[in-house]
């Protein structure tokens, strides 16, 4: 099961005077991630390097090493959130080269450190994918539905009254056979929160 940061995280890792700043945020498109990335740049317009990756649930797949040896930064960074199957992330590295080099195993192993920590501060959690949902249903069936919707964790969004009531609800993915096999109503997805 996908699992996305909770929060934006840093850490500065020192290792042998370099110093790698690392800042992973929870994303939702690829237009969010440059921006992002191209913030840190100009934040840190003097540093050595800016590696990054970034990946979009069922999207793009980026990453860089930015000027440091192949395989030494952008691989490594993407490889920490593959493994934990997080997805909808960003995250940039900043180095500032502190005259010794690390060569490329010492490299992969400062860019892989410093990003596990900066996830860490970040935090985990389960991916939710849900939708949204237009109920319409009788008066007299409310009640019943409210309580239905209570005990599976359907959020009811908005309630309309007319001649018959209409609700917007968010369902969950887990919760998506319960909700379709009800008869006390009928529904669409909808687009309205």
């Amino acid at each position: 099961m996908p699992s996305i940061l909770s929060k934006s995280g840093e850490f500065l890792l020192e290792e042998k005077r370099s110093k790698f700043l690392a800042y992973c945020a929870p994303i939702s498109t690829e237009e969010e991630a440059i921006l992002t990335l191209n913030k840190i740049r100009l934040k840190h317009k003097d540093a050595s390097h800016n590696c990054y990756a970034y990946q979009i649930n069922g999207g793009s797949i980026r990453f860089s090493d930015d000027g440091e040896p192949q395989g030494t930064a952008g691989i490594p960074i993407l490889n920490v959130f593959q493994k934990q199957e997080i997805v909808n992330f960003i995250c940039v590295i900043t180095r500032y080269y502190g005259g010794t080099q690390l060569g490329t195993g010492g490299l992969v192993r400062a860019y892989t450190k410093a990003t596990k920590e900066a996830m860490e501060v970040a935090g985990i959690e389960e991916l939710i994918i849900a939708k949204n949902y237009k109920v319409n249903c009788e008066y007299s069936n409310l009640d019943k539905i409210k309580y239905q919707f209570s005990k599976c964790n359907i959020k009811i969004l908005n309630i309309l009254f007319t001649d018959r009531c209409e609700l917007v609800v968010n369902v969950r993915e887990d919760n998506i056979e319960s909700f379709i096999n009800s008869e006390l109503y009928t529904y669409e997805e909808t687009y309205e929160n």
